[in-house]
Formats: C-alpha cells, structure tokens, sequence
C-alpha cells in the first residue's frame, strides 16, 4: 500500500489544515479579548442578569476556538475515526484519546452554555405555575448535563481498539495515502462507530430539544404578558431586541458547524474519503469562534459602541449612524 501512488495535492496536506487554523487562531486572539473587555466593562446595567451567561457562553467558545485551532489541529481520516493532532498537542506525551476527551468536552460545554442562557432568560422572564420548584432544581438539571458529557467522553476511552489491528484496517479500506500518513502517529479512536454515533446523535438531540423548548415558551409567554399587560410595552421592545440578538448571534455562527457536519455525516454513511474536503470542512468549523465574538460584538448596542468609539475619536462618529436600523429591528446607535 505504501509503495502505491496517490492523487493528493497542498489542499490534502496536513501543513494546508496546520497553517490555516494557525493563522486564524492568530487573527481571532485580540477579537476574542476585546470581547471579554466588552463583557466585563461595558455591559450595560439592563443587561446585568445576563452579564455572567455571556461571559460563561463567550469563554466556552474561545475555549473550544483554541482547542481546536491550537491544541489539537486534528488531521483526520474521514471516513474513518482515525488520525493524529497537527497542533501543541502532538508535543505531549499523553495519549490520544485524552486529547479527543478535551476537546469534545469543550464543544459540548459550548453547546450546553447555549442552553444555559436560554435557561437564565426563561427564569427571568416568563411566567409558570411550576416556578418555585424549577428554582429549586436548575441548578443540579443544569450540573447533570455536565455529568452527561464527562461520563460520555471518558467512556470513549474505554473502548479504543487495538491500534495495530485498527491501524491495519484503516488503511485497507481507505484509498492510496501519502506516504507521511503511514509514517505519522495515526490513532484510530474507533473501527466501529455506532455507539459513538448513537450517543452522539442522542446528546446533541436533546440540548436542540433544550433550546427549542426554551425559545419558544419565551417568545409565546412574552407576547402572552404583553397581551395581558403583565409587562410594558417598552419593557417588551427592550427584551425582544435582546433576544432577536442572542438568537442571530447563535443561529448565523451555527451555519459554520451545520455545513461541515453535514459533509462529514454524508462521508461517514456514503464511505467517501477526499482530504481536501475534510480539510476544507475542519477550517470552516474552525471559523465559528471569531465569527461568534464579531456577532457578539456587533449585535449587541453597548458592545458595538465600545468598538465604534475605539474607531472614532472621542467617542463623536457620525450622527448617522444613530439612525440606521437593522432589519431585524435592533436600533443601531
């Protein structure tokens, strides 16, 4: 197999995957730092019941930013859950799967701080007959995902095969490879992937399921108060555009994640194996976290004024700009 000669070019290459996420981990450190200046400094007094979930929903998202770009900068042998880090990782002396625990862990506490400030705005805002008692358990409900995920990413470890016979049947079902990936530390996390697709599938379903539930009792409940007067009408512009801008800075970012997966879902089920698009699928993945912060910054009025007055000086940009709207009703001033 070795002494075979493959169809492969730069886009294939572990130095393309390598040097890309570098340069966008380089690009994407003084955005994410100015977004935590903007989270601790310059977040408004309305929005003080939120402070923390954006700080603990943006640290989530640089964390996992930097394990993926940085730490790990997985090559990896789609259709096979196989290959080996590009990234600082590869410098330790830890195994492997302990380097795939950390950074599913961090993608999942991403996911899981989506659903924690979905929670927070549910808590704060609507009205329900139960409140008393999910004031008593949100916290250990919230605690148990966290349960969930470490419990599911250990387990991983558990059931890595033999590497020697994994190794020989990753190559034997994938094409002719070059020859730096026979000689590279490949790790083959598993040759049967159908509990990892199962909990996996399981898992994501139901913090999707989460969201959902959460997104759309606040928007029926919000209109409800409205409708019964329980809230003012000003009170209701306030919180709509709030949550219009959480959604938007969610939901846009999200097409980074739902893109790739949706190659690598297609890959996995259809046994196709093209580097460069598993390369090309890693890097789009690799841009939500700078695409998050900019969103984040942007869509948020005190956020976007902090970045508007480093701009401009003295704080005096032009006086129209306190007239543009976006279409989605959020005032841009």
């Amino acid at each position: 197999m070795i002494d075979c000669i493959p169809e492969s070019g730069y886009f294939d290459s572990p130095d393309f995957l390598a040097n890309t996420m570098h340069v966008f981990t380089v690009i994407a450190t003084p955005i994410h730092i100015f977004a935590f200046y903007c989270v601790l400094a310059k977040t408004e007094d309305q929005m003080k019941s939120v402070k923390m979930y954006l700080l603990n929903l943006h640290s989530s998202i640089v964390l996992f930013d930097y394990s993926l770009n940085f730490l790990s900068c997985p090559f990896i042998l789609i259709p096979e859950l196989a290959g080996y880090p590009l990234g600082i990782f590869k410098y330790f002396n830890a195994p492997v799967e302990y380097y795939v625990v950390e950074v599913g862990i961090a993608g999942a506490c991403m996911i899981i701080s989506v659903v924690s400030i979905f929670e927070n705005r549910f808590y704060v805002i609507c009205t329900f007959s139960w409140r008393d008692h999910w004031t008593i358990v949100r916290r250990p409900w919230l605690l148990l995902h966290y349960i969930e995920i470490f419990v599911f990413m250990f387990s991983l470890t558990l059931i890595v095969p033999d590497q020697k016979i994994g190794l020989e049947l990753v190559f034997e079902n994938l094409p002719c490879l070059p020859k730096d990936i026979y000689e590279a530390p490949v790790f083959v996390l598993a040759s049967d992937y159908t509990y990892q697709l199962i909990a996996a599938v399981f898992i994501i379903s139901q913090l999707c399921f989460e969201i959902g539930f959460f997104v759309t009792y606040l928007v029926w409940n919000s209109y409800k108060q409205l409708k019964d007067m329980k809230i003012s009408k000003q009170t209701f512009e306030l919180q709509r555009k709030f949550f219009i801008a959480l959604v938007i800075q969610l939901v846009v970012p999200s097409a980074f994640f739902v893109i790739p997966v949706a190659y690598m879902l297609a890959s996995f089920s259809l046994y196709y194996y093209n580097q460069a698009f598993t390369n090309v699928a890693f890097i789009v993945v690799s841009i939500h976290g700078v695409s998050s912060t900019l969103a984040m910054i942007f869509l948020h009025r005190p956020y976007r004024r902090a970045i508007f007055k480093m701009i401009y000086k003295r704080g005096s940009y032009p006086s129209t700009v306190s007239k543009i709207r976006s279409t989605t009703g959020i005032t841009v001033i």
